[in-house]
């Protein structure tokens, strides 16, 4: 009996050892905080980011990449924007933002930004004013060991205008260039000194001092570009520090020992840019173009349209960049209009030297061969005569190229137009003056600026019928508490059991 009650007596719980339980959770914390720790510590040091925006709005080119990553030392950046909408600017704000963060990211270390609003720090706003000597408008400056360059927030944009004049509507945000503008100022801050750019003048042109090229000089300046005038008649030979040459609108021809000059330069991986006036009496300077593979063609690019009872001439050539030249491939799908006279170039292919097209004349023109009896008999195509499509209306020469383009190697370059009226103020468009500034980057080897195109702003919306109103006012007002409810519900009745 003794025996079967000792064995009907309850067994001894097991002793808990709270000191090892506790020690336990502890050491499962710690592990916990030490892995998030060094998660985060990894992703601060070696992150990535991805731009999934519908046109890659915010992902930086190849050329801007490569700029940041050469930087020697840092580049501090200021953002000085304020709220007040009557401050031109504002709207490209908050693209800015972004940008100077993909900016900030891309250099690792050697970019610093401080964005400053005027009415919530005004005394770090004035000191910025009286250091950089800018007033109340929306800039971005960007300042190198000392050297700074300002960028007003509407240089960083393009905007549609053509309801402001009408008075329906303010000018419209089109297209965001603000990495176009930032890279060229970095460039410029960054570079040692100016680049030097001479314009012949003496020959009957719009000359560098004048109005009519004002807006042209201004844009040339903005790029770390210095403009002097050069008249060859009265010079032994081209300045040694011309890095490049422009000839707008020469109506006069040269003369052979400024010919000789000219050639003399070409030769010795001479940068030039020639914008021809079709009305002007230049002979030996178009046989200079021709033998450097460029012909001047003696017509006049137009097209007809009708007007009424007559048949009216359009002058004005709209034209299409070319996607395979190095100048113009980012430009492709940008309206551009070379307003006044224009003629036509024909290319010629020579050993060691490379001719390419820059800008095609639209559909429907044609060069008119007979252009001095146009304002009596008319204009109309006719094919035995006249100069048929494609007609090329700027063109690029390089002598001494390789046929591999992805070797360097030091060569003459030279850009000609078969106008010269686009560069004007009366006919300067943003459009144009992107292909100049590209035009004058691939001269000046400065190929990381040439193209970085602008954003265009694209708008968005999602249409959609009153049946599938219906059907994502339910799911979100009905299916989704449901299935929530439910999840909820599941979990407390396993909690009970």
């Amino acid at each position: 009996m003794a025996a079967n009650s000792s064995e009907a007596r309850p067994r001894k719980a097991p002793r808990i050892h709270r000191f090892a339980i506790g020690v336990n959770v502890l050491a499962q914390i710690a592990t916990v905080i030490f892995i998030l720790v060094t998660i985060n510590y990894i992703a601060f040091k070696h992150f990535k980011r991805w731009d999934f925006s519908r046109d890659q709005k915010y992902a930086l080119s190849d050329q801007t990449e490569r700029l940041l990553e050469s930087l020697q030392k840092p580049v501090k950046i200021y953002a000085f924007f304020s709220a007040d909408p009557r401050v031109p600017g504002g709207d490209v704000f908050p693209d800015i933002e972004a940008l100077l963060k993909e900016y900030q990211y891309a250099a690792k270390g050697k970019v610093e930004v401080e964005m400053i609003d005027p009415y919530k720090n005004l005394s770090r706003a004035k000191a910025l004013m009286a250091q950089y000597k800018f007033g109340n408008e929306n800039v971005v400056v960007v300042d190198y060991q000392g050297h700074s360059k300002l960028v007003n927030a509407t240089d960083m944009a393009d905007y549609d205008t053509s309801g402001e004049m009408y008075g329906q509507e303010a000018p419209k945000l089109k297209a965001f260039k603000g990495e176009q503008a930032l890279t060229a100022a970095i460039l410029d801050v960054s570079e040692e000194k100016q680049i030097k750019i001479y314009m012949i003048g003496g020959k009957g042109g719009p000359e560098l001092a004048s109005d009519d090229l004002a807006a042209f000089k201004a844009y040339l300046e903005r790029q770390n570009l210095q403009l002097d005038t050069l008249t060859l008649m009265n010079a032994e030979k081209v300045p040694d520090d011309a890095k490049a040459l422009m000839l707008i609108g020469a109506k006069y021809d040269l003369s052979d020992r400024e010919l000789k000059m000219l050639g003399d330069y070409w030769e010795k991986q001479g940068r030039i840019f020639v914008a021809l006036d079709p009305s002007g009496t230049t002979p030996k300077l178009d046989d200079f173009l021709r033998e450097a593979g460029i012909k001047p063609q003696d017509d006049r690019v137009l097209r007809t349209m009708p007007l009424g009872p007559i048949t009216g001439i359009v002058r004005d050539v709209a034209g299409i960049f070319s996607d395979s030249s190095p100048v113009t491939k980012r430009l492709k799908g940008v309206d551009t209009m070379f307003m006044g006279q224009t003629q036509s170039l024909a290319l010629t292919q020579m050993p060691m030297l490379r001719a390419d097209p820059l800008v095609t004349a639209g559909e429907g023109y044609w060069g008119e061969t007979k252009y001095q009896d146009m304002e009596t008999t008319g204009a109309s195509y006719d094919p035995k005569e006249d100069i048929s499509p494609p007609l090329f209306i700027a063109a690029s020469v390089e002598k001494g190229a390789l046929p591999d383009a992805s070797v360097n190697v030091d060569t003459s370059r030279m850009i000609v137009t078969g106008n010269s009226d686009f560069v004007t103020n009366e006919a300067l468009t943003e459009a144009n003056i992107d292909f100049v500034l590209a035009g004058l980057n691939w001269l000046l080897n400065r190929e990381e600026l040439i193209g970085i195109a602008p954003k265009e702003e694209h708008e968005f919306s999602l249409n959609l019928t009153d049946e599938q109103l219906g059907r994502i006012e339910l799911l979100v007002m009905v299916v989704m508490p449901a299935a929530v409810a439910m999840v909820g519900g599941f979990m407390w009745a396993q909690r009970r059991r």
